[in-house]
């Protein structure tokens, strides 16, 4: 008897796997074969990230390089081709490099740079506030410049006009004969006053 019950018991599990698999045993496949397929996906665009980082570092190296030879219009070009199709990472800190060059001798389009990364919602908040602190930096010292340039033609025009000044009252003196008090300056560039002959001594 005992074995005909366990024949029975046997017989049932069967029959209730058969039901659960054939109701349920396409979902099973489908969802198995849908995680595979996603493992799958994820490590091969894992590999393909890694492979667009590889790239991305060998020409920023590249482009390191020219900077450091001096070459700053293909240093800068190649930076901007990082930025424009390089990976996240390496776009933004390309982006900066290539304002650095830019610095070098397009103050106003590495200004323009900075600006643009600082206002970049999607950047790195210490990239953004990196390009703030340089594009503040480059506006001060051109600013300065700009001030020194003025302050440099202002005491040129000043000597002008003091020369122009002296000029006039030597020359106002010479016409009033009053030669011995004509400014230093008009007593001549060869330090003597113009038109003004020396007397002989007197015979004794």
């Amino acid at each position: 008897m005992a074995d005909i019950f366990q024949e029975v018991q046997e017989d049932l599990r069967r029959d209730r796997l058969k039901a659960f698999w054939d109701r349920y045993g396409t979902a099973i496949v489908v969802v198995m074969v849908v995680v595979v397929a996603g493992v799958g996906g994820w490590r091969g665009w894992q590999y393909y990230e890694n492979q667009q980082a590889e790239t991305a570092g060998d020409r920023y190296e590249a482009a390191a390089a020219l900077a450091k030879d001096g070459k700053t219009a293909e240093a800068r070009a190649a930076f901007a081709a990082i930025a424009a199709d390089g990976p996240a990472g390496y776009s933004a800190i390309a982006k900066l490099r290539e304002a650095d060059e830019a610095a070098k001798d397009d103050k106003a389009g590495a200004l323009k740079l900075y600006q643009a990364i600082a206002n970049d919602a999607a950047a790195d908040g210490q990239l953004r506030d990196a390009a703030r602190v340089r594009g503040a930096f480059g506006r001060r010292r051109r600013l300065a410049r700009r001030r020194q340039g003025a302050g440099r033609a202002a005491r040129r025009d000043q000597r002008r006009l003091v020369d122009a000044r002296r000029e006039a009252m030597g020359l106002a003196a010479y016409k009033a004969g009053d030669m011995g008090r004509r400014p230093p300056t008009v007593r001549g560039r060869g330090g003597r006053s113009r038109g003004a002959r020396r007397e002989p001594p007197a015979r004794t």
